[in-house]
């Protein structure tokens, strides 16, 4: 379910989420009106309200503490994608203090790293999987070619051991991103998120409103507010899902910088990203 609305256009599914929580509760309000009568409900219309807002204050608190927390996984996520781009660039600029042929053969295996992130990682990711062999498979050549790297020189041992820790660096947040991507909240956020609302709507239709039309107007915005936050939750949740996924611009922007750059006996090749 979750898959299908992240798949939709931001727009599109934030109304879906709205207008199909707000039909539920009024459909509650109309099964509520059938079981309890008018008469009945509006004599406890004071206890009803009072109850009420206690519920609405805990949900409200629940809510807020679980939107603040998927926005901040998602903000991590975002720094953790311009942190790897910024990893692979900065290791592509270090090439230049190595021998031509190492070099070159690391600044391709960083431009095939770049391209396996944004032609193939990516679109998985956006999907619902992980694909991570090619990108591991360029890692490790440029591991292998640094680790095979013997020199007696200062200035390349200084830029072999740095560039190593980079790697080491970038080893780390990749791992980070698909994390990131592959965790989720809870089961049991999730029940109480649903049990909550519910509870919420359920009481809301305990009010005897003189008017049963105005009621479910009333009851079903209440619904559609609450579906508004829970599809926030739910596309924030999926920091790599959908069209509304973090972003692979770093990769663009660094792929577009590399590309302007000159090495001797190196051509950058041109690179197109989603």
């Amino acid at each position: 379910m979750t898959g299908l609305l992240c798949s939709l256009p931001t727009t599109l599914a934030t109304v879906v989420a709205m207008v199909v929580a707000g039909l539920l509760s009024a459909g509650c309000l109309l099964a509520v009106h059938r079981l309890i009568p008018h008469n009945l409900r509006s004599l406890h219309n004071d206890i009803a309200g009072f109850v009420l807002a206690i519920v609405g204050v805990i949900y409200a608190v629940l809510l807020a503490f679980i939107a603040i927390a998927v926005w901040e996984n998602y903000t991590a996520a975002d720094n953790l994608v311009q942190t790897e781009a910024n990893l692979v660039g900065d290791l592509y600029r270090a090439t230049i203090s190595l021998p031509d042929d190492v070099a070159q053969g690391l600044r391709r295996d960083l431009f095939a790293y770049t391209e396996a992130v944004v032609k193939t990682e990516w679109p998985e990711l956006a999907g619902g999987k992980v694909m991570q062999h090619g990108g591991w498979l360029a890692l490790d050549n440029v591991h292998l070619k640094l680790a095979a790297l013997h020199q007696e020189d200062p200035g390349t041992l200084a830029a072999q051991t740095s560039m190593l820790h980079m790697l080491n660096q970038l080893y780390d947040v990749r791992r980070g991103r698909f994390h990131a991507a592959a965790a989720s909240l809870p089961e049991i956020l999730w029940w109480n998120l649903l049990a909550g609302g519910g509870i919420l709507i359920v009481f809301s239709c305990l009010f005897g409103v003189p008017r049963l039309a105005m009621h479910a107007v009333m009851v079903g915005l209440l619904g559609a507010s609450i579906g508004l936050v829970l599809m926030l939750i739910v596309l924030l949740d999926n920091p790599f899902r959908g069209r509304s996924h973090v972003s692979a611009e770093p990769f663009d922007s660094l792929s577009k910088a590399v590309e302007t750059m000159e090495y001797p006996g190196f051509m950058a090749p041109a690179m197109r990203v989603r």
